[in-house]
């Protein structure tokens, strides 16, 4: 059994001699969580970060009791949606952009890069990822709470 195999068992030993243990661990692994979080996010770049105020401020109105964002399955237009609606608020970064695009599609195209050429603009993606990280923490904060 390895060092960490060990270091698990006893874990598991000290919380079935003192359940009140495993919550106080618990609480301690969300605060590390969410303070490892939080500085990550202050080191997106500066556009990241203002995309990131629109998810916010978008998934804190989705933050009840209810809410599709809770869902066991949550419900792919809505997320859509709900990233068209970010998407509005930050569409003017796409046309501040575009020329360096347009340099880009004068390249030639090798065919080594799969994913390049799609059919959602770089926005689109970045809106997309942002929004399915906030979402994921999100969620797992709210059954976390819920569990107890």
């Amino acid at each position: 059994m390895g060092s960490k195999d060990a270091q698990a068992g006893r874990f598991m030993d000290q919380t079935m001699q003192m359940p009140w243990m495993k919550e106080y661990i618990e609480d301690y692994d969300a605060k590390r969580y969410k303070d490892d979080r939080m500085y990550l996010k202050s080191m997106y770049p500066p556009m990241s970060q203002e995309i990131l105020g629109y998810v916010t401020e978008e998934c804190d109105k989705l933050e009840y009791e209810g809410s599709f964002m809770f869902d066991e399955y949550p419900d792919r237009r809505a997320l859509l949606d709900l990233a068209d609606r970010i998407k509005s608020r930050a569409g003017y970064m796409e046309k501040m952009f575009r020329p360096v695009l347009e340099e880009d599609e004068n390249m030639e195209y090798d065919g080594s890069c799969v994913s390049c050429r799609g059919t959602q603009s770089w926005l689109d993606n970045l809106i997309w990822v942002i929004l399915s990280g906030e979402i994921h923490y999100r969620r797992r904060r709210y059954f976390h709470i819920r569990r107890r």
